[in-house]
């Protein structure tokens, strides 16, 4: 549900009016609760506006409230009790949700969310003062009631919603529609008995309490008190004029909520857009007073990643990506969606995104441990690569492994004692098909000497070969994205030098990425969770960039 804090209305409605408004001696209340935040929203708020008007061209006070808050609603009935001292009448208009308890019945506003019969009082408005205000004014005192009408009550209350009219009030209640008709054609006709004009007038409204056929509730021609004339106009340009002396956001926005295809949208929409450039103007303003050199924005974009909303990039820039990454962000930290840091959101995003790559650390170092110690168990299980079967299924299974270069250095050795051995027929073929490296080559090999010295490092390769098939489209794609994340020596650096201080080992850091640089890339991204690839991805950098 939605809702949108509107001024006191009775503010905004002053305006309507063309001529200078004399003080008058009735007072009146408008509440109406229209949009919930947890509960269905009603209709009633656009009436309220042309009811409004008509009360004040009546002569009446009036005090009214449009989706407020519980207290603001208070202070609202407070006014009208203020208003209504030394008057002669006094008229009030209720629509929303409203349910019954055991000792009151209340009108829910927009915060209410089912309540029950503990909390209904902090999330709603007791009829009971405004009845006590009425039965003042015996004989001269209406109060309209327009309920949704749905099963919102919790335990403890009902939504059958009932008042008891106290002596000399008169209590009239029925869907929106029908209450601001007859209030319109009834109640605020001058000269008319209210039960002469609900017997011929409009249906569905039930009439409780003080219903008189010979007094009405204004005199004829309003005999003894102040008609405000005024120019006539229609509720879309009343309404409008509400809005544009509301002037914001707030204002042009409810206008065309309630009138989509009123006859003021496009200044409506003209001014909205005014105010939203005026907005990002001020928003970036804001921003570059930061001061952010290129190194800050890339830790923004940095946090940014961590936290789920992609730059598409760490390279200090702020393009459209950047943008789009910030407002979500925003959208989902409750800030104002504007696509620009403020030093507030840039601090809580700092906090935020140290804290999950605290946690990612916590996590990696976990994970990291938990193979170091099943890569120790299984090479314990081989028997520590005491012969080739074992050092090939370590490899197979470790390829990157805490003891893979003592692996890989036995079975060279074992490779180097076999080719002793070989007849140098088999040798030479050997040594061609190593050469070639292709999957036929081996195959050939194969055919030649199923059983030769050299068939398990054939059949391996083979394995290996088709792995490495497999896997291309997603290895070319991680070494495709290495370009524009890491495809210039000095960021390469920067990725080496990273990897030697969290304890990988690279013999030679130069920024060209050669076999141990690949081999320690690939070790992090296993050590992390990532697909390892031994390239650079931007998730690689952003976990590198997170590690500590």
């Amino acid at each position: 549900m939605r809702h949108k804090p509107f001024a006191t209305l009775a503010t905004s409605f002053a305006v309507l009016a063309t001529v200078p408004q004399i003080a008058a001696a009735d007072a009146a209340l408008i509440i109406v609760q229209s949009e919930y935040e947890s509960l269905p929203d009603v209709s009633g708020a656009a009436q309220a506006v042309t009811l409004a008007q008509k009360l004040e061209d009546s002569g009446f006070t009036v005090t009214s409230s449009l989706d407020q808050e519980a207290d603001d609603v208070r202070d609202a009935v407070q006014e009208f009790r203020e208003d209504a001292e030394g008057g002669d009448r006094v008229f009030v208009y209720i629509a929303g949700h409203m349910v019954g308890g055991p000792r009151d019945s209340y009108l829910l506003t927009h915060e209410a969310d089912r309540p029950n019969a503990v909390s209904v009082a902090g999330e709603a408005l007791a009829i009971g003062p405004i009845l006590d205000v009425l039965g003042e004014f015996q004989g001269q005192s209406i109060l309209m009631a327009a309920p949704a009408g749905e099963e919102v009550a919790g335990t403890g209350l009902s939504d059958t919603f009932e008042l008891e009219a106290p002596q000399g009030v008169t209590i009239l209640t029925g869907p929106v529609d029908r209450i601001i008709r007859v209030a319109n054609e009834v109640v605020l006709v001058p000269g008319l008995p209210l039960g002469e004009g609900l017997d011929g007038g409009p249906g569905g409204v039930t009439a409780t309490g003080f219903v008189s056929n010979v007094v009405p509730f204004l005199p004829a021609g309003d005999e003894g008190r102040v008609v405000i004339e005024r120019t006539e106009q229609s509720p879309d340009d009343a309404f409008w004029v509400v809005a544009r002396t509301m002037d914001d956001e707030e204002g042009y926005s409810l206008y065309l909520e309630y009138f989509p295809r009123g006859a003021h949208n496009q200044e409506a929409r003209a001014a909205l857009r005014q105010i939203e450039d005026n907005r990002a103007n001020r928003d970036e303003t804001a921003e570059a007073a930061l001061n952010l050199n290129q190194a800050a924005r890339r830790q923004v974009q940095r946090n940014l990643a961590l936290l789920g909303h992609d730059p598409k990039g760490i390279d200090g820039i702020f393009g459209p990506a950047t943008r789009a990454a910030i407002r979500s962000y925003q959208s989902a930290n409750n800030f104002t969606v504007t696509g620009y840091l403020s030093r507030d959101m840039l601090a809580r995003m700092t906090a935020q995104a140290d804290d999950r790559a605290e946690q990612l650390e916590r996590e990696a170092a976990e994970r990291q441990a938990r193979q170091e110690r099943e890569d120790r168990r299984y090479w314990e299980q081989i028997g520590q690569g005491r012969d080739e079967a074992g050092l090939r299924a370590y490899l197979d299974r470790y390829p990157d492994g805490l003891f893979s270069e003592v692996a890989q250095d036995r079975l060279d050795d074992i490779e180097a004692a076999k080719r002793s051995e070989a007849q140098a027929q088999e040798r030479d073929f050997w040594d061609r098909v190593r050469n070639e490296d292709k999957p036929g080559s081996y195959r050939a090999y194969l055919d030649r000497y199923p059983n030769g010295l050299f068939a398990q490092e054939a059949r391996a390769r083979l394995d290996q070969l088709s792995q490495n098939q497999q896997n291309e489209a997603q290895m070319a794609a991680a070494e495709r994205e290495e370009q524009t994340v890491a495809g210039n020596q000095v960021t390469r650096l920067l990725v080496e030098n990273r990897l030697v201080s969290l304890g990988f080992d690279i013999p030679e850091v130069d920024g060209v990425f050669g076999p141990t640089a690949r081999r320690a890339i690939r070790r992090f991204q296993s050590s992390r969770g990532l697909p390892v690839t031994g390239f650079v991805t931007q998730e690689t950098m952003v976990r590198l960039l997170a590690a500590f």
